[in-house]
């Protein structure tokens, strides 16, 4: 595999733009609450921080790892994300006695769906880009990359954790039709898969029913959506200015993690929130732009279920604070307080990046 041009620093610089963003914003959004809990203001941003120091540190060696080393080891991936999945069975920690969705050793917790989402990304760009000949016939092409999908969408639903179940079968069916799948196939996969809602907790359905009583009502049921949309409307255009916001003073929820967008559209307002999705549109372009031009087709779908990762949860997050799509607990990518999801998607930046580096020169940054 020949090298043919640069990194693409366009896509780096975004995301860079992105993290400081992130930082500012957990600091504006958390230091009322650090020092009501641990009189410390800067304890959430500096272990923020940490965080988006290590994310780094994995991005630089995922651009410096040559994406079809990845490819290769596919099957490897694929093991290990089920072995994450598998062990927050026996050793996970319940999230408000919910669902277990996260692993501790020692200090260290992290949320195993955000590596076994990157793992299953890596094995079904390789199998998919292995089965181009066969990809017409739906029991040789698609079905056993279709069973694997069943395996860790199980996995997730039985946690249960809903929101990245359905975001993952989103990822994998992109990867399919990308790789050139069958209308009529993806269909009946996801048909299919709408057997898992036999498996949806209540406090799920009530999610739902919120969401849809909100539609006919034309407000807010939920405390959380209602607080997330008063944020909203504090900022008007232009927002109330950094560390302004009165939401975030234990009105609403979780203002710096799952809702930090709504903390941005306060203190920013429309101007605000609106420049912060046209850089996540940035990252987008650049993602498919890579995708595009890859070298080869593991790479393109390599690139695909990436990117396409990436915007299904930037845009997921902003429908929900915005009372457009019903709460799903998902954080805003860069920007929300975290730690293996923000690592997670930096090594997905990364392995953008390395891709880029192969591409045809019209897609160098």
């Amino acid at each position: 595999m020949e090298k043919k041009g640069q990194y693409n620093s366009r896509l780096i610089i975004v995301v860079i733009i992105l993290l400081c963003v992130g930082v500012v914003m957990v600091y504006s959004a958390s230091h009322h609450i650090a020092f009501k809990q641990v009189k410390d203001s800067n304890f959430f941003v500096k272990r923020h921080v940490q965080r988006v120091v290590i994310g780094i540190l994995a991005m630089i060696v995922a651009i410096l790892v040559p994406y079809d080393r990845l490819l290769r080891f596919s099957k490897w991936f694929l093991v290990i994300g089920l072995l994450f999945l598998v062990a927050i069975y026996f050793v996970g920690v319940d999230v408000n006695d919910q669902a277990k969705r996260w692993i501790r050793i020692g200090s260290v917790q992290f949320q195993p769906v955000d590596f076994a989402r990157l793992c299953l990304i890596i094995y079904l760009s390789e199998a998919m880009a292995h089965k181009q000949k066969y990809i017409q016939d739906f029991k040789q092409g698609l079905l056993p990359q279709a069973i694997v999908l069943v395996a860790y969408t199980a996995l997730l639903m039985f946690q249960p954790d809903l929101g990245s179940a359905l975001l993952l079968v989103c990822i994998a069916m992109t990867i399919f039709a990308t790789a050139g799948a069958k209308i009529k196939h993806l269909v009946l996969i996801s048909i299919s898969g709408s057997l898992f809602a036999l498996f949806i907790k209540g406090y799920q359905i009530e999610r739902v029913k919120s969401f849809v009583e909100s539609i006919k009502m034309g407000k807010p049921i939920s405390y959380q959506i209602e607080q997330s949309l008063i944020a909203l409307g504090n900022g008007g255009w232009f927002g109330v200015g950094l560390d302004h916001s009165t939401q975030k003073l234990q009105f609403l929820p979780q203002p710096f993690t799952d809702f930090i967008f709504s903390i941005v559209g306060e203190e920013f307002g429309f101007v605000g929130v609106t420049a912060v999705l046209f850089l996540f549109l940035l990252v987008i372009v650049e993602g498919y732009r890579i995708a595009l031009n890859a070298p080869d087709e593991g790479a393109r779908l390599l690139a695909t279920g990436l990117t396409t990762s990436i915007a299904l949860y930037a845009f997921v997050n902003a429908g929900v604070v915005s009372n457009l799509l019903p709460t799903k607990g998902l954080p805003m990518p860069f920007i929300s307080y975290g730690g293996s999801f923000t690592v997670s998607m930096l090594i997905s930046v990364g392995i953008l990046v390395n891709i880029s580096h192969y591409c045809a020169t019209k897609s160098r940054g």
